[in-house]
This record gives structure tokens, C-alpha cells and sequence, in this order.
């Protein structure tokens, strides 16, 4: 089983009009759960040749498409490391996120997803007012999702749910365009599975 890849990039999802939600349950010690959709327009889906290599069986993917949407639905178990990608498996392969999963002991897990390289080639597009303007428009009102459930949240950069169950982070367009210096570079959570 391959680990599970979240492969687009912020800008390139929110450029492709793509939304992401996407839940990680700590089930155990060392399992885990990944689950949720990426969505994008259907007219983008088609002047990309109805490329579904986004949305792989392999990869616990269900492509369906509506008149308005290609929408992938996934959801993956396994172990920490069938779930998440490692530093050492996504060096030199060119993906743009990785995360990890830890097991402290005593019931307790880290779980870290980077965000900081998603935004990918932002810099250079900083450079270009016009093209940045361009971008933020096309993109209002879309957003990636992160949520991290487990029987109980210890700490969290995120938002923690009122019952204390789940840590959620949602990113917008003016969280992946923020000064380099403003962005999240990392999800965290601390919790008990």
C-alpha cells in the first residue's frame, strides 16, 4: 500500500478552482484513517483531458462527475507510515507536502501536516502585482481543509472543537497569499486515541 500523496500544491488546488477537506482519525497506537474530497469545477476537469490521475483507486479514490463538478472522494487506513509520506520518501519526488505521524506513548499522538511549502511558486508570482491580483480573484471563496480527530485533543495551532474530539485548520486565499512571514508553516496536534 502506497502512502497517501496530497499532491496539489495550495495555489495550483485554488488556481484549478480545486477544494480540498480532508480528515486524519488516530484510530490506534499506529493506525490511522485519511478521508475526504477534492473537488473541482467540471470545466476544468474537461479542458484537463479528464485526467483522473488525482483520483486513484490505488489511492482509495472515487471519481464522480456532475453536470457542475469532478469530484474525488477517498479514504485510506493503514499504519502511520502507509498513511502519511516521510521526509525520506518524498525527497527528490518533487511533492509538495509531506506529514508525520508519532506516537509519544501512554495513548498520545503528534500528528504534523507542513504547510509551509505549499504554496509552491508563490514567491515568484509575488512578484507580479498584476498576476497576484488576477489570482486572488479567481479564487475567492474557495479553501483546503485539514481536520485531525482522535477521543481527545491535547493541544492544537488549529481550532479545537467544543467537545475537544477534533483540530481543524482551513486555509483560504488570504491565508496561501499572506507575506511569506505570515503564513501557518505547520498544523499541529497533539492528542489521545
Amino acid at each position: 500500500m502506497r502512502a497517501l500523496l496530497f499532491t496539489l500544491p495550495a495555489v495550483l488546488a485554488l488556481a484549478a478552482c480545486v477544494e480540498v477537506d480532508m480528515t486524519l482519525d488516530i484510530l490506534g497506537e499506529d493506525e490511522a484513517r485519511v478521508s475526504g474530497t477534492m473537488q473541482m469545477q467540471r470545466q476544468i476537469y474537461e479542458m484537463s483531458g479528464g485526467d483522473d490521475s488525482f483520483c486513484t483507486e490505488e489511492d482509495g479514490g472515487t471519481l464522480t462527475l456532475t453536470d457542475a463538478h469532478a469530484i474525488c472522494s477517498f479514504e485510506r487506513s493503514g499504519s502511520f507510515a502507509e498513511i502519511m509520506v516521510s521526509d525520506e520518501q518524498n525527497e527528490g519526488a518533487g511533492l509538495e507536502m509531506q506529514g508525520e505521524i508519532v506516537s509519544l506513548g501512554d495513548g498520545r499522538v503528534r500528528a504534523l501536516l507542513p504547510l509551509g511549502d505549499m504554496s509552491g511558486d508563490l514567491e515568484e508570482m509575488e512578484e507580479d502585482p498584476q498576476m497576484m491580483a488576477m489570482m486572488k480573484q479567481m479564487m475567492t471563496g474557495m479553501s483546503i481543509s485539514f481536520t485531525v480527530r482522535g477521543r481527545e485533543i491535547e493541544s492544537s495551532n488549529g481550532t479545537i472543537s467544543d467537545d475537544r474530539t477534533s483540530a481543524n485548520i482551513t486555509l483560504g486565499v488570504d491565508e496561501i497569499f499572506a507575506p511569506a512571514e505570515e503564513r501557518i508553516e505547520v498544523f499541529e496536534t497533539v492528542l489521545r486515541y
